[in-house]
């Protein structure tokens, strides 16, 4: 055994390694010797090749025999196995003369990784406490009883041992039989005599005594070995030793069970509140409650804990419901929350509407600059001041050398965030923009000048968001109000120069133990435009009423009724309805049949609008589907059919489909579906093929090919071929 500083006395049998002693030398060594060393760069990720083709295309524009050519990687960057970073590279051009080519780089920290791997890091790290110290003392002790039991043991199970104690009891048993077992044969005895010889007189008796003894050779019998007590008294005293030692052994391992269950309850709630940390202070009181030093941690922890979000390149501006909403800009942005708020963003708005697909050459440059300051955390308690400027364009131009209106814009807002219960949150924003450029006075040009006059309310909007969660029934419950007026501007809302109001209302309820759940909303737009000499209001109204039932190994069952309507009112006495109703229902089952895994899916989809209310191709129609699916060990097939019933025709589908793994690295696939159009009488058959090509340490090649149709001039059916190569890393 060893030489090392561990428990017990060098030379003795107590004497023993401990595993944790034992693991920081093994450490030792290998930093010393080189074997181990941490990568100062770390990278993972996955590298993408893709190219779409399509012989014809409809939408936005009618083109023919267009490639789509992406080329993207994604690298999960992590420096000194504490500090990560992710990084996006997209390159994206085509041969059509209508599509944006555009390459985007996109480079973030990532908080939420960082935040994960500081937690573990500290819940990890074990710092001496009276628990600790306690649980290492009955860890020793325990292994050092355990040992001195092992070694008794072997001392009194040993075969020589064994034997010993049989001979001794044999002794013991049958004592007569062992002294007659030990003892020489009886051979006759000459002892010591002569002849009587005439010439000689008879030795006296006085002298025979001598004659005997010294005449005659006398053989000493064996003696007979006494029964050796003293070792079965010894074995009996290890024995009762032994069953000693398991009863202090039993009694260590309860108390070490008993102070484990105690630390473990200690770390459960611990780490309970440091996973609940939110702000500087709270993990701050989470280190110091377990003596860690600030150098076990990694460097600038504390700043970078404060960071929600950053973001360089191609990065997405997502702050309030008044501000900015959802909006993609090349430039930057970061979220710093030590307990205070603050965030800045900035960068250019390269897109209008469709213009992030369809290249539009006539849009002038759109930019954005944002600061925000506050106080409280970002998802408590909090209140935040917002000032944004820029420019955005409101509407297309025909000419790139047209001269253009003046879009800046500018504005302020004030938010609140309010946790009114642990499971109830309120947000209020109330904001004030500059005038947009047709309704701002020739006298006033100042941006700031329109934004803070506070006797014009047309560019004022407010916002107000509830939502909250009744835990004894379940309850989920949301709801907004928001106002713009006519005036305002900001880059969440497109500007119409119409009054707007929209609320909402959603309502989700689990029941049956949550195998059913039940999910309406209710949601309400309305547009006036107070400038124009006629009366003109639209309002639109989207309600939803949906149920979801998840029963073990019976299908999922979903239904889903979503009736829309607009309604416009032109005048006194004019009005417009335009109604959007649709019906969903689907069932989904994935069950084993015998040897042969299978998945069955049925859906009936209703539309009940009219074609004047969106010009739909498949208006006031009707879609029954149907798709069953085997899986086999190699070889997975689908059969889909589908019925389409419209008013102008019935089109019926059937697809079928199979996948099978030809080697490890080669899959490959191929279908063919039949299309049926009636009032035409056309039948048309469509293939698609593919092929999955896995190389190693290479990648991923994928292949496909299909003939399929889409809909054409008078709603007939026409040829259209597409197909995709890809090629996929991961790293």
């Amino acid at each position: 055994m060893p030489n090392t500083k561990q428990a017990g006395k060098e030379g003795y049998a107590s004497y023993a390694n401990l595993p944790e002693q034992k693991k920081v030398r093994i450490q030792r060594v290998e930093r010393e010797n080189g074997k181990q060393e941490d990568a100062l760069l770390k990278i993972h990720g996955n590298v993408l090749y893709n190219v779409d083709y399509r012989s014809y295309i409809d939408t936005p524009y009618a083109e023919h025999d267009v490639y789509y050519h992406t080329i993207q990687t994604y690298l999960d960057v992590t420096y000194k196995k504490n500090y990560p970073i992710r990084i996006y590279l997209t390159n994206r051009f085509s041969n059509s003369s209508f599509t944006r080519r555009f390459t985007d780089v996109n480079m973030q920290f990532n908080t939420n990784d960082f935040r994960n791997r500081l937690r573990q890091r500290i819940k990890e790290y074990r710092p001496v406490d009276m628990l600790a110290d306690s649980l290492q003392f009955w860890q020793r002790s325990i292994s050092l009883k355990k040992m001195e039991f092992s070694q008794m043991n072997s001392s009194v199970n040993s075969s020589a041992a064994i034997q010993k104690v049989i001979e001794q009891k044999e002794r013991m048993a049958y004592p007569e039989v062992q002294e007659k077992k030990n003892e020489f044969p009886e051979l006759p005895d000459p002892g010591f005599k002569k002849p009587n010889a005439p010439a000689f007189k008879k030795v006296p008796d006085y002298l025979g005594d001598w004659f005997g003894k010294h005449g005659q050779e006398q053989v000493e019998k064996p003696k007979q070995p006494a029964v050796d007590t003293g070792f079965i008294q010894s074995l009996e005293a290890k024995k009762r030793k032994m069953d000693s030692l398991q009863q202090e052994i039993m009694a260590m391992e309860k108390k070490y069970k008993d102070c484990r269950n105690r630390w473990e309850a200690l770390q459960s709630r611990k780490n309970a509140k440091l996973d609940q940390a939110g702000s500087i202070e709270e993990l701050d009181a989470e280190i110091k409650a377990r003596n860690i030093p600030d150098t076990a941690l990694p460097a600038g922890y504390k700043t970078l804990w404060a960071v929600k979000s950053f973001g360089i390149g191609r990065t997405m501006v997502d702050y309030s419901e008044l501000s900015a909403k959802n909006v993609s800009i090349k430039g930057g942005q970061v979220e710093y929350n030590p307990g205070y708020y603050i965030a800045v963003a900035a960068g250019t708005v390269d897109y209008r509407f469709r213009d992030y697909v369809v290249e539009n050459k006539a849009t002038r440059g759109q930019y954005l600059a944002l600061v925000r300051v506050g106080k409280g955390l970002k998802n408590g308690n909090n209140i935040i001041l917002t000032w944004y400027t820029g420019k955005k364009q409101l509407y297309n131009s025909s000419s790139a050398n047209a001269s253009q209106p003046d879009y800046r814009l500018m504005g302020f807002t004030l938010e609140g965030n309010y946790r009114i219960t642990p499971s109830t949150y309120l947000t209020a924003e109330v904001a004030k923009s500059s005038l947009p450029f047709y309704n701002r006075p020739e006298a006033a040009k100042s941006l700031l000048k329109t934004a803070v006059n506070f006797n014009e309310h047309s560019n004022e909007a407010y916002s107000i968001k509830v939502q909250s969660v009744i835990k004894a029934y379940g309850t989920r419950l949301s709801g907004f109000y928001k106002h713009y007026g006519a005036s305002f501007q900001s880059f969440s809302l497109i500007t119409t120069g119409v009054e707007q109001d929209a609320w909402m209302v959603k309502v989700d309820q689990p029941l049956m133990r949550n195998k059913l759940m039940l999910g309406a909303s209710v949601k309400k737009n309305d547009y006036t435009n107070p400038t124009t000499d006629l009366t003109y209001q639209s309002n639109m109204v989207f309600k939803s009423v949906q149920a979801t039932l998840r029963i073990p190994k019976w299908p999922v069952l979903f239904v889903g009724y979503y009736p829309s309507s607009q309604l416009t009112k032109l005048s006194d006495n004019e009005y417009i309805e335009n109604m959007f109703y649709s019906l969903v229902a689907s069932a989904n089952h994935y069950y084993k049949a015998a040897t042969i895994n299978m998945s069955t899916t049925a859906m009936y989809t209703r539309f009940y609008n009219k074609m004047s209310d969106s010009a739909f191709i498949y208006s006031n129609s009707s879609t029954f589907l149907f798709n069953q699916a085997l899986f086999f060990k190699q070889l997975i097939y689908q059969a889909t059919a589908t019925v389409s019933l419209s008013a102008d025709y019935n089109l019926y589908t059937l697809h079928n489909n199979v996948q099978y793994n030809l080697l490890k690295w080669l899959t490959a696939e191929g279908g063919v579906k039949f299309n049926k159009q009636t009032n035409y009488n056309i039948g048309q058959t469509g293939v698609n093929a593919g092929a999955i090509i896995k190389v190693n340490k290479l990648g991923e090649f994928q292949f496909s090919y299909e003939k399929g149709f889409i809909p054409g001039l008078n709603r007939q059916l026409v040829s259209n071929n597409t197909g995709r190569f890809s090629y996929f890393k991961i790293f």
